[in-house]
């Protein structure tokens, strides 16, 4: 039987009790909020800029937000994301402006914790990815 992959990715709290953890883009350190609540990852409008992504009108998401008002968000693509010791490639992101007070440089949505088996450990605060 295959080993699985196991990375512990300490985080910390903030904004009332939310957890962000440390992420590399291109060798670059960031830090996203875990959401499990959001479909899809998103990035800074900040980020896409200091990665030079400029994403293209062509490719644009429709989304849905829970009060039901359809947005079409600007999409791109991460060359690379690093959570922990787990590698993604060519990683599907939305470009979006956060509210100034949070400081997010983005978002950890449901299109990647959904590839690995997501623990969030609430009491240290540490997300736990391992593969399928």
């Amino acid at each position: 039987m295959p080993s699985r992959s196991v990375s512990r990715i300490q985080g910390r709290r903030a904004y009332g009790g939310l957890v962000l953890v440390p992420v590399q883009i291109n060798a670059l350190d960031f830090e996203f909020l875990v959401d499990t609540g959001a479909a899809y990852t998103a990035i800074s409008t900040d980020l896409a800029s200091l990665l030079d992504l400029t994403p293209s009108p062509q490719r644009q998401l429709r989304i849905v937000l829970a009060q039901g008002a359809p947005l079409y968000m600007p999409q791109v693509s991460l060359p690379e994301l690093l959570i922990g010791r787990m590698r993604l490639s060519q990683v599907d992101v939305l470009v979006m402006t956060f509210p100034a007070v949070l400081m997010l440089d983005g978002i950890l949505g449901m299109n990647v914790l959904s590839q690995f088996r997501m623990t969030l450990e609430n009491d240290t605060s540490t997300l736990v990815l391992r593969t399928v």
